[in-house]
């Protein structure tokens, strides 16, 4: 089945605020408890987003990095632009997702440090069957 994967991303932090939305078509499967999203994000390239099992989402990003979340553990990557390194850490907040072959909802807010600045992000991925895709436009 094929599907569209609409992102919202709300970006917060002591001087900015700003969302961003984005849809890309997406393949879903699961394996063995763990759910896999992959799409192609016109800035960033193939992008494949796992949910575990035990509650890390790890989003690996085609020849750029890998953003592991877990519950209270900063995970920090250099993250490769046209302007150089920018050292990022993620930390994970909170995260539920309802996914399945029907659809669903992945949601996550994590703590984002990106070059020593603080900000928060809250992230909501929804999964759409392409034969609800007509309907729900």
């Amino acid at each position: 089945m094929e599907y569209t994967i609409k992102i919202h991303t709300a970006i917060r932090s002591d001087d900015y605020d700003d969302t961003i939305e984005v849809s890309y078509p997406c393949a879903y499967s699961c394996d063995n408890g763990v759910h896999r999203l992959k799409y192609t994000d016109e800035e960033a390239g193939f992008t494949v987003v796992k949910i575990l099992p035990d509650g890390r989402i790890e989003i690996r990003r085609r020849h750029s990095f890998t953003i592991i979340l877990q519950d209270g553990f900063p995970h920090s990557v250099d993250c490769e632009t046209p302007y150089g390194s920018i050292p990022m850490q993620f930390t994970l907040r909170s995260a539920s997702h309802s996914l399945s072959e029907e659809g669903g909802m992945l949601e996550y807010t994590a703590q984002v440090h990106i070059d020593g600045q603080p900000q928060t992000n809250t992230v909501t991925m929804l999964l759409i069957p392409e034969e609800r895709n007509d309907q729900t436009q």
